[in-house]
């Protein structure tokens, strides 16, 4: 866009400034003008002022005159030309993208939206485009849009507190929100606009007040993070237990170990639905370690060998991702 403009403003001025250039010469050999006076005279030739002439012209300066005064209307309409093609050029790209951004945005289900893409927001989105993870982000700002266009992420420039916004993310078929607006207030209202739309989404908040947590909590989300203790934590972590920290921070936050920690949903007439750990061999068979095994609303943590894997439960798995993809593979309905 900015590249056509360029372009333009180019063509323009050199076809400009040729044409001056020729018509001062061209004054200062016929008529023997002086180069102040065959400037001016080019000047108000090409631009059609209409000024009395310096001198009176001999004949072959009036036709030069001629040709100069239709160069000038010539000149002046490119000059017209190139902005009218610049202009629509600009808002044909600009309708285009908008329409192959919706249609994008259209095709999403199960995705995460993002509202707000400030610190916060694009920590998280830069680690949601790493992981592959399908998700849209909402943000007012112009400047940020530009940025999101041109980095290739999907956004809804708009209001995240506005339905059409949230609407426009695809809200009704989003698994989760991530509030993260930058104003506790702000993710009230959006967190209750998006539990309306949707009551089945998954809402995750931002609370940087103390206080906030339980309005947000209220408004419908059902994890909040508040960023300073969660920052405060892993100081005292870093202090305390380093080893746990230098291993959390080289496997699980794209360190130098080849590790991931997933979640696998058992699906019914999958491998491993309806078996315990053991017949499964989920450690022998796919190299991963079962850390924790979600049933419904309780988790067993490091549950053991016998322990029925069955429907809809979840496995909370360690291992290099290649092996949870087998896993997973194999969690999924044959």
């Amino acid at each position: 866009m900015e590249k056509l403009r360029r372009r333009a403003v180019f063509r323009t001025t050199l076809a400009g400034a040729a044409v001056m250039i020729i018509g001062t010469i061209g004054y200062m050999i016929i008529e023997k003008l002086s180069f102040l006076n065959a400037l001016y005279m080019t000047t108000i030739t090409v631009t059609t002022i209409g000024f009395k002439e310096i001198v009176p012209l001999s004949g072959p300066g009036r036709i030069f005159t001629i040709f100069m005064a239709f160069a000038g209307i010539g000149t002046i309409f490119l000059a017209g030309t190139e902005i009218a093609r610049t202009v629509v050029d600009t808002n044909i790209r600009r309708i285009i993208g908008k329409r192959r951004e919706s249609s994008m945005i259209r095709l999403l289900e199960k995705h995460i939206i993002v509202c707000g893409h400030g610190r916060i927001g694009q920590a998280v989105t830069d680690y949601l485009k790493k992981a592959g993870a399908p998700f849209v982000v909402i943000d007012s700002d112009p400047e940020i849009c530009g940025i999101l266009k041109e980095s290739g992420i999907p956004f809804v420039q708009g209001d995240s507190t506005r339905e059409e916004s949230l609407r426009e993310a695809g809200v009704e078929r989003a698994r989760t929100f991530l509030a993260c607006l930058g104003n506790d207030a702000e993710d009230v209202f959006a967190i209750l606009l998006a539990r309306q739309l949707n009551p089945s989404l998954r809402i995750i908040a931002v609370a940087r007040e103390e206080e906030s947590i339980e309005r947000l909590r209220l408004a419908g989300a059902q994890t909040i993070i508040n960023p300073y203790q969660l920052g405060g934590a892993r100081l005292a972590l870093s202090a305390t237990k380093p080893a746990v920290m230098e291993f959390i921070d080289a496997s699980l936050l794209g360190g130098s170990l080849d590790l991931e920690l997933a979640e696998i949903r058992i699906e019914e007439g999958s491998e491993l639905c309806n078996r315990s750990l053991a017949d499964a061999r989920v450690r022998s068979e796919y190299g991963i370690i079962v850390v924790a095994l979600k049933k419904n609303e309780d988790t067993i943590f490091n549950p053991h060998s016998g322990v029925l894997i069955e429907r809809d439960d979840i496995l909370i798995a360690l291992g290099p991702p290649t092996a949870l993809g087998k896993a997973a593979h194999a969690a999924r309905k044959s």
